[in-house]
């Protein structure tokens, strides 16, 4: 495990330090600090999951253990919060700032602010629908789509095995707006697409709630009277929840029902192992020293990729020893 995962931060430090050539008349001339003047600035969505919760911690720990002065702000899922905190953020003295956008068009009046003082803007874990080079310097994270692809591919050729010739789909989304809704949707889509054979009964948001994504499901299963085949959840806490509407109803995860989540997290793993989950598409949260390495590289004046991606698995009962590691 620890040479893989060696081998794939090579692939992405080389992803860092790629030359992409953009036209030198619409590029924004970002400002890079010195080292020793570095203050970044970390705009958190939110802290309502785990995921959230580690990624924090993890940019904290790397920031000091580099040596780099950090200031951190929780949007708490507000859009207006997060623009409030980004031009707080930046009248503090953040010098390079990070942001993890709650939706793709409304952070733009924050990426404005940055780039109205040449302060350079990492999209970390969720995109924004502008452009790289102009209106932030590079995104950095999960290949969404892969991982709705994912998803749809393991619960295709699960069906198939089973001898399913009209695969009953449940798809619970997160909150609408994100890059990361939007992706994982399109993804899980594009699978159903070639398999051919997917039958939409619901598509809901839960918000990323593991206890709203009970109560969806619940009220799913009453609707349909338990007649789907399988749930995919757009991140894990979401399909927890779900399980465990499955479990109150009587019906059993990979007999009854398939169900697949994305993030990788332990407890989902352990659901894995239990079987009362089918998969998980990890998407790791720990990518922080991937951050302050590009971060170092744009400081160092090397040209920076427009996009940079996290590699991950996917993860069912098949091999769910091999990359527990992987998980948070």
């Amino acid at each position: 495990m620890k040479k893989t995962l060696c081998a794939i931060v090579g692939i992405l430090l080389i992803s860092v330090c790629a030359v992409t050539a953009f036209g030198a008349d619409k590029t924004t001339k970002w400002v890079w600090p010195a080292k020793s003047k570095l203050f970044v600035g970390f705009s958190q969505a939110d802290l309502a999951s785990t995921w959230r919760t580690v990624e924090t911690k993890d940019m904290d720990a790397v920031a000091k253990k580099r040596g780099y002065k950090i200031a951190v702000t929780n949007a708490k899922g507000d859009t207006e919060q997060q623009i409030s905190d980004v031009e707080s953020l930046l009248a503090q003295g953040c010098n390079v700032m990070v942001i993890v956008a709650i939706d793709a068009d409304a952070i733009k009046p924050a990426l404005d602010a940055c780039k109205a003082k040449g302060v350079p803007v990492i999209m970390k874990a969720r995109g924004s629908n502008g452009t790289p080079g102009v209106d932030y310097v590079t995104s950095i994270m999960s290949d969404f789509v892969w991982e709705g692809e994912q998803a749809g591919k393991w619960i295709a050729n699960a069906a198939k095995k089973k001898g399913l010739k009209t695969v009953k789909v449940v798809e619970i989304e997160g909150v609408i707006g994100g890059t990361d809704v939007r992706d994982r949707g399109q993804g899980f889509q594009n699978a159903a697409d070639a398999a051919g054979n997917f039958q939409f009964i619901a598509k809901q948001s839960a918000n990323w709630s593991r206890s709203q994504a009970q109560e969806v499901t619940r009220n799913i299963l009453q609707s349909t009277g338990g007649k789907i085949d399988a749930i995919y959840c757009q991140n894990d806490e979401m399909a927890l929840g779900a399980s465990l509407a499955l479990q109150a109803a009587g019906l059993k995860v990979n007999k009854d029902v398939f169900l697949v989540g994305v993030d990788g997290m332990y407890e989902s793993f352990n659901a894995v192992k239990a079987g009362t989950m089918s998969a998980s598409v990890t998407c790791t949260p720990k990518y922080a020293n991937l951050i302050f390495d590009t971060i170092e590289a744009g400081m160092a004046k090397k040209v920076i990729a427009p996009k940079i991606a996290v590699h991950d698995a996917l993860v069912d009962a098949t091999n769910v020893e091999k990359y527990y590691n992987l998980g948070f």
